[in-house]
């Protein structure tokens, strides 16, 4: 649709209605991300500093058509949909990957495997919403060995979410020693760092609040 500044946006299902749309765009940030790989593969050969991306993909209602003025219009979408598209592209550097997808998308999008990133409340909003990244199975790896660690994964939010920090400790031991180089496991090690030394809260269900985009 349009770069914005470093951002580049995009959308599916319009002008032309796509009742998949939703596995349109999951895919293409997938194969967004096997291209970023070629091009840095390039840059180490040539010496340059690798780049990377991050990516929020978001559905729901939405205004799309021609918007702006007499001087300057263009065919785009605008809306709560979109915002929320944005916010979860930011929330990709602090959990660690490369996509952020809202659970509508999560819904909508068939045959990914998808690990649940947290609950999030994201700025400008108050409703809490559940955030996920699609995986793939990578070399070395089997269709057993990522059930099997997506399944640990489970647990460990599960024993997050009830403050239960020897038990977060155990699994994300076993989780470092299935994929010793995902950041999002040592993101959650240093929170469950920090919040173990917190008394225990019965209000508190995991939900993490942003108060910055």
């Amino acid at each position: 649709d349009k770069y914005m500044g470093d951002c580049v946006m995009a959308f599916w299902g319009a002008p032309i209605q796509s009742a998949d749309h939703a596995t349109q765009a999951v895919q293409a940030a997938l194969d967004m991300i096997v291209a970023m790989s070629e091009i840095n593969q390039e840059f180490i050969k040539n010496g340059w500093p690798q780049i990377g991306i991050g990516i929020g993909l978001n559905t729901g209602p939405m205004f799309v058509g021609d918007m702006g003025s007499d001087l300057r219009r263009s065919y785009t979408v605008i809306g709560d949909a979109v915002n929320l598209g944005s916010r979860l592209e930011a929330l990709s550097r602090i959990y660690g990957v490369d996509i952020v997808v809202g659970d509508a998308v999560r819904r909508l999008a068939f045959g990914f495997h998808w690990q649940e990133l947290d609950r999030v409340v994201v700025k400008g909003k108050e409703e809490a919403v559940a955030i996920y990244t699609p995986r793939q199975v990578t070399a070395g790896q089997t269709e057993a060995d990522l059930s099997h660690e997506l399944a640990e994964w489970a647990g460990f939010l599960r024993a997050y979410r009830h403050q239960n920090w020897d038990a977060c400790d155990t699994m994300l031991f076993n989780l470092n020693r299935m994929n010793p180089d995902f950041a999002l496991y040592r993101f959650y090690a240093d929170r469950v760092s920090e919040r173990r030394h917190l008394p225990f809260d019965p209000a508190w269900d995991g939900t993490t609040h942003f108060q910055s985009k």
